[in-house]
């Protein structure tokens, strides 16, 4: 039972610490910047991700591919949030000098695996539904 408590505490720890980060990082930043490094990782990140989607989506033509092209092609989305929140900070923090002595990996890692997850239920429950 001790276990279980010591588990459930690590875990309270880590989303305070994680809440904290994300208040700080708030803090320093200004809506005008943030606005642009949204757009900026947005823009960064499909053009890197537009490659290798298309090539994907061409290979449809193949029937017998088609389910495991539909897995890559949710596994690529998935890492597409990784992408998108590391280009994220990385421009937040270009453009705030302040922000490079703060952590920014767990929020960033936090933040990507939420919406990975997100995307990868609903490449489930697409999946499901076609095939």
């Amino acid at each position: 039972m001790k276990s279980i408590t010591k588990v459930i505490d690590s875990v309270f720890r880590f989303f305070r610490r994680f809440g904290k980060l994300v208040k700080l990082i708030d803090k320093k930043t200004s809506v005008k910047l943030v606005v642009k490094s949204v757009f900026g990782a947005l823009l960064i990140s499909i053009l890197i991700i537009l490659i290798p989607a298309l090539v994907m989506i061409n290979m449809f033509i193949y029937t017998k591919l088609t389910f495991l092209l539909s897995i890559l092609l949710v596994l690529l989305i998935m890492g597409w949030s990784y992408l998108y929140y590391f280009f994220y900070y990385k421009l937040l923090k270009n453009y705030h000098p302040e922000l490079n002595e703060i952590n920014t990996k767990l929020p960033q890692l936090v933040e990507s695996t939420i919406v990975a997850l997100f995307f990868m239920i609903l490449g489930i429950v697409v999946l499901s539904l076609v095939f």
